[in-house]
């Protein structure tokens, strides 16, 4: 059997992450289903559930801060949008397609 087959949640389901008064303009950091999130919101309004983990060296988003561009890693300064890619990387002009975390849909 699979790992995800061993664990005691409901995947393909909603679950409550916070209140919409919670995320302001800071990191909301939330472990669901075993899984760390960080939720925040965007400088346009919009909300973001990235999976708490940036995709160069795997350090805590939560660590990171929001721009005006999206969620800044506070290791490398990758940033990433609400969708998870990746949208700037200090120094470099061309993004690679993998740079990016895995996101979480959500209804506000």
């Amino acid at each position: 059997m699979s790992r995800k087959a061993n664990q005691p949640f409901v995947r393909n389901a909603w679950y409550i992450a916070a209140w919409a008064e919670e995320i302001d303009n800071g990191l909301l950091a939330r472990t669901i289903m075993n899984q760390p999130i960080v939720i925040y919101r965007d400088a346009d309004g919009n909300v973001g559930a990235l999976e708490d983990r940036c995709c160069h060296r795997g350090a805590p988003l939560t660590h990171g801060s929001v721009t005006d561009v999206g969620l800044r890693c506070g290791y490398h300064g990758l940033t990433f949008d609400t969708k998870g890619n990746c949208v700037e990387i200090p120094g470099q002009k061309n993004i690679p397609a993998q740079a990016n975390v895995q996101h979480f849909p959500l209804v506000e």
